[in-house]
């Protein structure tokens, strides 16, 4: 297990050690995280690993329990469709104004991304497929250059992030059908393409109608167990 260093704040390292943790599978939904425990293991004192934890609380990864510790969050179907409808109203608002601002060095950056993605997928390589999708939205919302909105969908994101893994570890364990997956995956790399080509052509309201409806539909193909 990589332990934290002694190099900068201990509790962002617990922080970012956990989150990796929860997100390739290896900590669970409804596990119980104890403070004590998880001093134990990373050799530090629980102080860090509280003040993590009181972190991943306030990102909604995490939740209390009412015994002491913390579970992860379990992912539910509310849960993600109310997260999916903030997610497609700010991402809309994002691509909306990264259309009228995107300079040809950020287009290639996105083709490059759209690109590489498509390569993924013809190779059945669905991790790197996960990074390029991720990749690729934080993008169009960090070229709306409004700091606001990217702090909001920053928030947005991590949890889901989260409910992305989620699935993709279905996937990667066998519960969920890998050749169906990459169907789903090259249709959203389609209405990728169309949405990219709606930024470089300046067509800001036709990119937001796209993402939103890109957004909506995906939350309601995403078949995760509660």
């Amino acid at each position: 297990m990589e332990l934290p260093t002694r190099t900068s704040h201990l509790y962002r390292q617990i922080h970012d050690i956990l989150w990796e943790k929860i997100l390739h599978g290896e900590i669970e939904p409804l596990e119980r995280l104890k403070d004590v425990e998880w001093a134990q293991k990373l050799g530090v004192s629980r102080t860090p690993v509280r003040e993590a934890m009181r972190k991943m609380e306030q990102e909604g990864i995490l939740r209390p329990l009412s015994q002491g510790g913390y579970e992860v969050r379990p992912v539910s179907d509310e849960d993600r469709r109310e997260l999916y409808l903030c997610r497609a109203a700010l991402e809309a608002v994002a691509v909306r104004e990264a259309a009228g601002k995107a300079k040809p060095r950020a287009i290639k950056k996105l083709e490059r991304y759209l690109h590489d993605g498509d390569e993924a997928i013809r190779k059945g390589d669905i991790d790197h497929v996960f990074e390029l999708n991720t990749a690729f939205h934080r993008e169009l919302i960090d070229l709306s250059q409004n700091k606001h909105l990217i702090g909001l969908c920053n928030t947005v994101q991590k949890l889901v992030h989260l409910y992305r893994s989620a699935r993709l570890n279905r996937v990667k364990t066998g519960k969920t059908n890998k050749a169906e997956y990459l169907e789903h995956l090259a249709a959203e790399q389609r209405e990728h393409h169309a949405i990219l080509d709606a930024v470089k052509a300046g067509e800001g309201e036709t990119a937001a109608r796209l993402i939103e409806r890109h957004l909506l539909k995906t939350v309601q193909e995403m078949h995760v167990d509660p």
